[in-house]
């Protein structure tokens, strides 16, 4: 609060100015016209008066006073101190020691103005003024229940005081006194059911008692009396925001925000709604203007970190978190995505380092815990990340994201029952956890339990990623139980194409039922999949077009589950996909005279892949099993940028952009004499075609691949090298180099192994 220009204004120290003679009613008519002209705002008008005054009576205490006020005003705070402090040792009133008390305490002397209150309360124990700073005063330094005395003291005198009954019910809400607050909004809410100060205190302590509906009653009544308020627009938003209703919040913000454009805490909330509206772009675009504000907003730094994180930019996410630390380092919650961001980019022994230092600011936080263990989990030190996730659920049983994990972590440690019972855990506590039964699908599969598997596999419709492929039709979803003979049925590809290469190998087995068989895929396998016997009309899904009619449909991965799939009777003759014997031909011509086996390979599939950093390959790790004895043909068509140099220095064949489609890609693989390769869409080109494979494993593979065996139920002549352990490809590659010697030439038709 500041000085009381009823009598006094503010600011700049005594000026020297030439004495002259005492002249009472001049004086008196000078303090008069002074005190008028502030009042009245025309402070340099008042300046001067004043100044005329102390000419003629330096020690003159009430202009002293009205100059410090005045000083005050014009936020000339260190002369507006000694002007006031120069007043009370000529004549020491209340009022003036309240002023001056309200002077130091811009100045940050709350300690000091206390004393000054105390004084003018001696001089006038009921000094309204002074009695309703010094429960400011004592609220500022955290003595709440004298605060409260001193406004109960004014209420004596001035019940009827909206803002001591207002400043009374902050103070008891600091308190934890809520029903006692909301006691003090009542009554001034009795003197004006219309105040907005009330309405708004109100608000906050019903949000204090979690009454949020009541509390935006209050706010919305204070909107009807003054709809621009941005203050009670901003709690308002921020009372939605904690109700999880995010449009009407983000209302709210937009609102405030439109009433005063750089009000950055309404800018900065209505960054974090955006963001957890999936509004991401929006989101960083509302962070950028906070910081255009105010650069050194630590909070826009890290929510700009997690709309970019969410939006895939890891490499800008953390930009902004390291600054975010930079300018408050300590921070948990930031320090814990700074390590998400860093494990995005591989970098995981620093992503490791921001979880200790996050422990080193409390070693019990449980995001901290979760986060080491994630980070623990990419580096594959897995038994150390199932202590993070069991020191987590141990302290939250209900945790299901720590459980999920636990499982996750459990399955590479081939602790496959207790993997199943750990997402069985995170399933019991949310019925409707997607990635828990997902994943649990994986491991089903994996083991070859494929009845329990293939039906938790349904689960991946309601997969956010997976939306994209889920289909609606008028028509019945085949399941198995109904009859195809005489009828159509659409088959359609859903997921990536080494998906729809695997399993188009149902289109035959359907084709047998009775049906007549519309299949829907990828453009790139079309002229292949013509191969394909069952196949009675191919739809381009890339088009757009309408389909055929149909009387039942069933996405191609679905089939199993169809057909009651098990280890026994995956139908694995092969091959079921044929190379175009012209294109075959232009191959060879294209690689002319073989003098040497060949050996296609493929050293990394897709960057986007969720799997992919576990599964691909850096190209010079493979150059020492490259050898002059044999012919190495690149089957990739896409190169990686931090290959292109180890390539082009190397012996292998590249031919790029000349793969125009899989036709190509069949043609080309039907040169060679053996398949080397990471878990691809090509390795499955391979195994359609019924060409000898070679696949070069991670410790804990796609689900299709199973576990501890060296051949695949799915293509017969596949080779499996394994990584023994996860993270470790040095044993697959000298299984490779033992192995190589056995590939020979076989004149394009095959190969042994």
């Amino acid at each position: 609060m500041g000085p009381d220009t009823q009598g006094m204004p503010q600011t700049e120290a005594t000026k020297e100015v030439p004495r002259m003679p005492r002249d009472p009613p001049r004086e008196e008519r000078l303090l008069r016209l002074a005190r008028n002209a502030q009042q009245g705002g025309r402070l340099d008008e008042a300046e001067r008066k004043y100044l005329e005054l102390l000419a003629l009576d330096s020690g003159h205490a009430e202009a002293l006073h009205l100059l410090g006020t005045l000083r005050w005003q014009q936020r000339r705070l260190i002369e507006a101190e000694g002007l006031i402090r120069l007043s009370i040792e000529r004549h020491p009133t209340a009022l003036a020691l309240s002023n001056h008390a309200a002077v130091l305490t811009g100045l940050g002397q709350v300690g000091t103005a206390l004393v000054q209150i105390d004084e003018a309360l001696r001089l006038n124990p009921s000094h309204p003024r002074a009695l309703f700073q010094r429960g400011g005063m004592l609220a500022h330094l955290g003595r709440g229940d004298e605060a409260v005395a001193a406004y109960d003291r004014l209420l004596e005198i001035m019940p009827a005081s909206i803002e001591t009954l207002c400043n009374r019910s902050a103070v008891l809400r600091a308190l934890g006194r809520f029903d006692e607050a909301l006691a003090s909004c009542e009554r001034a809410l009795a003197v004006d059911g219309r105040s907005i100060g009330a309405l708004k205190e109100q608000g906050q302590v019903m949000r204090r008692l979690e009454r949020h509906e009541e509390a935006l009653i209050s706010y919305g009544t204070a909107l009807t009396v003054a709809p621009a308020d941005v203050e009670i627009l901003f709690v308002r938003g921020v009372t939605f925001l904690e109700l999880g209703r995010l449009p009407l919040a983000l209302e709210s913000f937009n609102a405030a925000i439109a009433s005063s454009p750089g009000f950055t805490d309404a800018i900065y909330n209505s960054a974090v709604v955006l963001e957890r509206l999936g509004h991401l772009d929006d989101a960083v675009g509302r962070c950028d203007r906070v910081l255009a504000i105010d650069p050194r907003h630590a909070n826009a730094f890290s929510n700009r970190g997690n709309a970019l994180q969410r939006l895939g930019r890891n490499a800008e996410a953390l930009a902004s978190y390291t600054r975010a630390l930079e300018l408050k380092p300590d921070v948990i919650e930031v320090l814990c995505n700074q390590a998400s961001a860093l494990r995005h980019l591989n970098r995981l022994d620093e992503a490791l380092e921001s979880c200790d230092r996050a422990l080193g600011v409390n070693g019990k936080d449980l995001s901290a815990w979760f986060a080491r263990g994630r980070a623990l989990q990419a580096l594959h030190r897995y038994d150390e990340a199932l202590a993070c996730f069991e020191y987590v659920i141990e302290a939250k049983p209900r945790d299901r994201i720590a459980h999920f994990h636990r499982g996750n972590v459990l399955t590479p440690l081939r602790r496959h029952t207790e993997a199943s019972d750990a997402y069985a855990k995170a399933i019991e506590i949310d019925p409707d956890y997607v990635l828990a039964h997902c994943m649990r699908s994986f491991l089903c599969l994996s083991i070859a339990d494929f009845e329990a598997g293939w039906a938790e596999y349904e689960w991946r419709w309601r997969d956010e990623q997976m939306v994209g492929g889920l289909r609606s039709f008028a028509q019945v979803r085949w399941t198995g139980a109904e009859p195809l003979a005489g009828r159509t049925i659409l088959l359609y590809a859903e997921q990536g194409l080494g998906d729809t290469l695997q399993f188009c190998r149902y289109v035959p087995i359907v084709k047998a039922l009775g049906a007549t068989v519309v299949l829907e895929a990828q453009p790139e396998l079309k002229s292949l999949l013509a191969t394909l016997p069952g196949v009675d009309e191919f739809v381009d899904r890339s088009t757009g077009a309408p389909l055929p009619p149909f009387d039942l449909y069933c996405p191609l991965l679905s089939v199993p589950l169809a057909v009651h799939t098990d280890l026994s009777s995956i139908p694995c003759d092969v091959p079921y996909l044929q190379a175009d014997p012209a294109l075959v031909a232009k191959w060879q011509t294209r690689l002319g005279e073989q003098t040497r086996p060949r050996i296609g390979l493929v050293w990394s599939g897709n960057p986007k892949h969720l799997n992919d950093r576990n599964r691909s390959i850096p190209l010079t790790s493979l150059l020492p099993l490259m050898t002059d004895r044999f012919e190495w043909i690149s089957l990739q068509k896409v190169v990686r940028d931090e290959d292109q140099d180890t390539l082009a220095g190397s012996a292998v064949r590249h031919f790029g952009e000349q793969i125009v489609d899989f036709a190509d890609t069949a043609a080309l693989l039907a040169t060679v004499d053996c398949v080397l390769s990471v878990d691809t869409s090509v390795a499955h080109l391979a195994g359609a075609l019924g060409k000898p494979l070679w696949l070069m494993l991670p410790h804990t593979p796609d689900f299709r691949w199973l576990l501890d065996r060296e051949d695949s139920p799915w293509y017969p002549q596949a080779r499996l090298f394994r990584q023994s352990q996860a993270g470790d490809w040095t044993d697959v590659f000298e299984q490779i180099a033992a192995a190589l010697p056995s590939v020979a030439l076989q004149g394009n038709a095959g190969a042994s192994a």
